[in-house]
């Protein structure tokens, strides 16, 4: 019998070959709310690899991602970072936080900003009516990575101030 992890592989293959046309499409608008495409060049492969990720707008230009995966790590030599988000593709740049201090101190100021039904979401064992404690938030970051997305190059249009994250009831990941 093949472990779960095997199959959970396996589920997240089938639904990605699902959803990253679904993004493309005229129709992305039923998951793009939530989900984008992040698209790049591995650093060492040459190859190039695209998925569909959970995000949330995060400021002028850039957007948070959260992962529990490898995923994120592999971003540190990747070239050419693509997100499509809402239709429409943008060119980026992306900074791993994976150190536990940095982790805290950017989750902490999520939950602060997004609140606590927004971050319970997240699926970190964060509680959704109420602020973290410290102990919880330190907790919750050894469950995950957080990418942080610079959008576009200088004098491009500020492409997250059309990401609106008002939230919705449906899980971000």
């Amino acid at each position: 019998m093949a472990p779960a992890s095997d199959h959970w592989a396996e589920l997240l293959s089938v639904a990605n070959t699902v959803i990253r046309p679904l993004l493309r499409s005229p129709l992305h608008p039923l998951l793009s709310g939530q989900l984008m495409l992040l698209g790049y060049t591995g650093g060492r492969s040459g190859r190039r690899y695209s998925f569909p990720i959970g995000y949330f707008s995060w400021g002028d230009r850039e957007v948070l991602s959260f992962g529990n995966r490898r995923w994120p790590f592999a971003l540190r030599g990747a070239r050419d970072i693509e997100l499509l988000i809402r239709g429409a593709p943008h060119p980026a740049t992306s900074k791993v936080v994976s150190d536990r201090e940095g982790k805290a101190a950017l989750l902490t100021e999520f939950v602060r900003r997004k609140g606590p039904r927004v971050a319970r979401r997240l699926m970190l064992g964060l509680p959704g009516d109420r602020l973290p404690t410290a102990s919880e938030v330190a907790q919750a970051v050894t469950a995950t990575t957080i990418v942080r997305f610079d959008l576009g190059g200088p004098g491009e249009a500020s492409p997250a101030a059309s990401v609106d994250h008002t939230p919705t009831g449906k899980g971000e990941m």
